[in-house]
């Protein structure tokens, strides 16, 4: 199986938990044969006495009903993935001996060579090699709040990093489940991009990072000298659009008003130097004001005055740095059918 095939199953991950975590085949299941008190026992012996003690504790904490219950696992899952491969970090003992053990049971699989650090290696240099950047990119700018993000889903040419990411792309755009490890945006991103079978993509445009993710190798420079068509939004709705996806949907979909609001007000300190005291405080005022009175009209002049004071701003510094990109400006519609007639 190619390496970019290898999303297209379940694979089993072998590696402990703690390994799986910080990055891993994207789509796979971890069903580890050593986790993670048993990894660090078999790695102290390791630097201890050497391999062949390593190997021997290994076996004797994974036997009897425990050995069992993990190959039945794996089975299980086999039989619902019979392509899939096991691996562990670099296609070495673990997998050899998980192999061996199934083998032992009538049950037949394959474990991928060099295992997991193969696939990290060669995730890697995909973005070093310049001839993958060749395709035409598209990318979708506008001001915050443009709608740019449910604009760029209308099209099946897209990759949504923001998703990929778990990030809104904002100082506001933390989602409370979290960001995938930086290797584990890679590995999505890259095979998402390697299996993306249309002639252009079609991108949002973001900053180098997205939250704490980064993006790899070339493919922040070839964004900022791509095609660029800019949504243009007046501030009524994209003050609206702000409302409804911050605020709204939030608490329609369970946060509290003052878990939320706690969680804005720390966002916003963290740009407090950049706003100045000022306007920190009438913001920071005019947003407890909104959410105590549960009031959208309210909501919507802070969101306003965070925009003109600090977005709008800064991604029009951006902006002005790229304007011999812009290929189109105008209404959704507009920049719809101008796409439309690109593809």
């Amino acid at each position: 199986m190619q390496l970019r095939n290898l999303s297209n199953v379940s694979n089993i991950d072998l590696r402990s938990e703690n390994e799986f975590k910080k990055g891993s085949i994207p789509r796979s299941v971890n069903i580890p044969i050593l986790n993670n008190d048993q990894f660090k026992k078999v790695g102290i012996e390791y630097k201890k006495n050497g391999s062949d003690a390593a190997v021997a504790l290994g076996h004797s904490l994974v036997k009897g009903s425990l050995k069992e219950e993990l190959i039945y696992y794996w089975t299980e899952h086999l039989k619902k993935n019979p392509e899939c491969l096991l691996y562990c970090f670099r296609g070495g003992m673990r997998s050899e001996i998980a192999v061996k053990w199934l083998n032992g049971c009538g049950v037949k699989v394959n474990r991928l060579k060099g295992g997991y650090k193969n696939f990290r290696n060669w995730v890697i240099s995909q973005h070093l090699d310049i001839e993958n950047y060749i395709k035409d990119w598209i990318i979708i700018g506008g001001l915050t709040g443009s709608g740019k993000t449910n604009f760029l889903r209308s099209f099946k040419e897209s990759i949504d990093l923001e998703q990929i990411a778990n990030h809104r792309g904002s100082a506001f755009g933390v989602r409370d489940s979290g960001q995938p490890t930086q290797s584990n945006f890679e590995n999505i991103l890259t095979l998402d991009y390697l299996n993306h079978k249309y002639e252009k993509l079609i991108l949002e445009d973001e900053s180098r990072t997205i939250g704490r993710t980064g993006l790899p190798g070339f493919w922040y420079q070839k964004m900022q000298s791509s095609k660029l068509v800019i949504l243009e939004v007046d501030d009524d709705k994209r003050a609206e659009n702000i409302y409804y996806e911050y605020v709204y949907d939030e608490i329609n979909n369970g946060t509290s008003e003052d878990n939320l609001l706690e969680k804005y007000l720390g966002s916003l300190n963290n740009i407090k130097r950049r706003l100045g005291n000022v306007v920190y405080d009438n913001i920071k005022d005019l947003m407890k004001s909104a959410f105590h009175q549960n009031e959208k009209e309210i909501h919507k002049e802070w969101i306003l005055r965070l925009l003109t004071s600090y977005y709008d701003k800064m991604y029009s510094y951006k902006l002005d740095m790229r304007k011999d990109f812009v290929v189109h400006k105008g209404e959704i519609e507009s920049c719809r059918d101008y796409i439309n007639a690109m593809l």
